[in-house]
């Protein structure tokens, strides 16, 4: 993870200016690059955006059912074909690194809800190859979740823990499709110092 921090660095980039490809001012809700980031091989897809103007932004990271193994059934299903199963997002700070990781409930995303069980399952099987000035960031990508596998399968657990209490104390409504409800755990990253 390190070494190609230190690769992207060499170039003068980081993940957020070499998915952004140039681009001064991205656009919110705009995923970059243009049409995501998708693996055909591993199925996994990654995007990159922001919310509002002036954030820093992050990535979402999914796991598409094509590249699961096979039997794992999600909690909410959908009528995708080959539906999402959002594994982590990863927020960056101004300097374009890693600041943080978190879950958002299943509304934000659109995915197929897999329960925290599936997502341990799917955390340690990550793969993502792409091509172009995506390769350098879907290898670190690769390397972040595996270096911070057990803190994602943490956050796994306080999500749906996050979702059952929402449950329980709003006792109307879908908790999964509650707007109220967006980011449902969340942990502070720091990869240069937390890879020491």
């Amino acid at each position: 993870m390190i070494s190609l921090l230190r690769a992207m660095d060499a170039e003068g980039a980081n993940p957020v200016s070499l998915l952004l490809e140039g681009v001064a001012r991205p656009m919110p809700h705009r995923h970059y690059p243009s049409g995501d980031v998708y693996d055909f091989v591993n199925h996994a897809q990654f995007y990159y955006h922001i919310h509002r103007d002036g954030e820093c932004g992050h990535i979402h990271l999914f796991q598409r059912a094509r590249g699961m193994p096979p039997g794992l059934k999600p909690v909410v299903a959908s009528l995708d074909p080959n539906p999402p199963c959002h594994l982590v997002a990863i927020g960056f700070g101004s300097d374009g690194h890693a600041a943080e990781l978190f879950t958002t409930n299943r509304w934000v995303t659109g995915e197929a809800w897999y329960d925290a069980a599936a997502l341990k399952m799917l955390i340690p099987r990550f793969r993502l190859q792409a091509s172009g000035r995506a390769r350098l960031v879907a290898s670190w990508l690769e390397a972040l979740v595996a270096f911070y596998a057990a803190e994602i399968a943490q956050l796994a657990d306080e999500r749906d823990r996050t979702v059952e209490h929402w449950q329980r104390s709003h006792s109307t409504g879908d908790p999964l499709d509650d707007p109220g409800l967006e980011i449902t755990s969340h942990r502070a990253i720091d990869p240069l110092r937390d890879a020491v």
